[in-house]
């Protein structure tokens, strides 16, 4: 049993998974939704302290009885010390034997209380399967941007000194290979010195040809800074097309933001970014349920809750899709008595612990009774 205390919260990241569905036994799972003073809800402490009493209403009725105050001595004690004026977003609050952790949440999230065999991270997976922290590169030939984002907020990143500003700049290229000066004699002697220089492409070519260098400059450089980090890129169809011909940079996002950057709030940038790599995590979905759907089927293609079940048991798992439904509930008493979703959580968290691929998509592209569909190791 640990020390009862818990750590302060910090963002609830994909990389938190792991060590949380490594818990079980008697896992409690309370998710408290955002509040800021002047809109009508709940402070922290009341729904805290609600939950916790049905909390242990659920304990009794699960027969989860061995180390019943142990486990809820600590909860009661947040509640008393929670915030009652402050604000700040939604929360969920961990607690087991193993376990005492309360987290941040990246986007909104009801009200729920949840006591079972796993923690109860099925309503988490959604805000979580998306990219959550990457750069963005404004693409221009005049004004370059750089900017991060990390959990629905941008700032600006400065350039480093070594990237040329603009596809103009002096001395910062070098001439492509086929852009060769060539020489014709004047006049009717062969002997004579001076020659007719010309280009072998028009000013338009040249101008082309100098923004490929440009971005290709850009790419080698830039790459050495950004961590290996995600990068997506922002401008018009022409430029985005250009970079990306060039470009080495492996962590290039799919899609990208239309237009230029330079006159947009970061508020509205950040918005647009999350919805870019939100679009792009159902794109990839998608494509994995659509290899899913044409492969023949065979033993290690499933769309039977039962034989996903046993599976992910056995953590044989490879790739999870699931149902959107299957994280989200009307009522926090829909989510507490639903013995599917018991299930469906027991998938994913039984998935996650073995290192499984996880996809969310919404209900209606799942065309199968189940809301779920595996693709198995072996």
């Amino acid at each position: 049993m640990d020390s009862g205390t818990a750590a302060s919260s910090d963002m609830l990241s994909w990389s938190d998974l792991p060590s949380v569905c490594a818990s079980d036994g008697s896992c409690i799972t309370i998710i408290l939704p955002a509040y800021h003073r002047g809109i009508r809800a709940l402070p922290y402490s009341t729904n805290l302290k609600s939950a916790v009493r049905l909390a242990e209403r659920l304990l009794v009725r699960n027969d989860m009885l061995e180390d019943r105050e142990a486990l809820l001595a600590p909860l009661r004690e947040l509640a008393k010390g929670i915030e009652r004026s402050g604000s700040g977003p939604a929360r969920a609050i961990l607690r087991s034997r193993q376990m005492f952790r309360q987290f941040y949440l990246p986007g909104p999230a009801p009200l729920g209380i949840f006591v079972g065999t796993y923690f109860h991270v099925l309503p988490l997976l959604g805000q979580l399967c998306f990219e959550r922290q990457f750069y963005i590169l404004g693409l221009s030939q005049e004004h370059l941007h750089l900017l991060h984002y990390s959990d629905g907020e941008c700032k600006h990143v400065p350039l480093p000194d070594e990237l040329p500003r603009d596809a103009l700049a002096d001395g910062e290229f070098t001439a492509p290979d086929h852009m060769l000066r060539d020489a014709s004699p004047a006049g009717h002697s062969a002997d004579m010195r001076s020659a007719i220089v010309f280009s072998t492409s028009t000013e338009r070519e040249k101008a082309h040809e100098r923004l490929h260098e440009f971005f290709r400059l850009i790419d080698r450089r830039l790459s050495k800074v950004l961590g290996q980090q995600r990068l997506l890129l922002s401008g018009v169809d022409y430029e985005i097309a250009i970079y990306r011909q060039e470009a080495t940079y492996p962590f290039l996002m799919e899609g990208y933001l239309e237009g230029d950057l330079h006159d947009l709030p970061l508020k509205e940038i950040a918005r647009r970014a999350e919805k870019a790599a939100r679009t792009q995590a159902r794109v990839r979905a998608e494509r994995q349920l659509r290899v899913l759907e044409e492969m023949p089927r065979t033993e290690r293609i499933s769309f039977d809750i039962r034989r996903i079940l046993k599976a992910a048991e056995e953590g044989r798992i490879a790739k999870l899709i699931l149902a959107e439904q299957a994280e989200r509930g009307e009522t926090t008493q829909q989510l507490e008595c639903d013995s599917a979703q018991a299930l469906l959580n027991a998938v994913a968290v039984l998935s996650i612990r073995h290192g499984a691929e996880i996809f969310v998509l919404p209900a209606s592209r799942v065309a199968h009774s189940s809301p779920v569909a595996a693709m198995f190791r072996y």
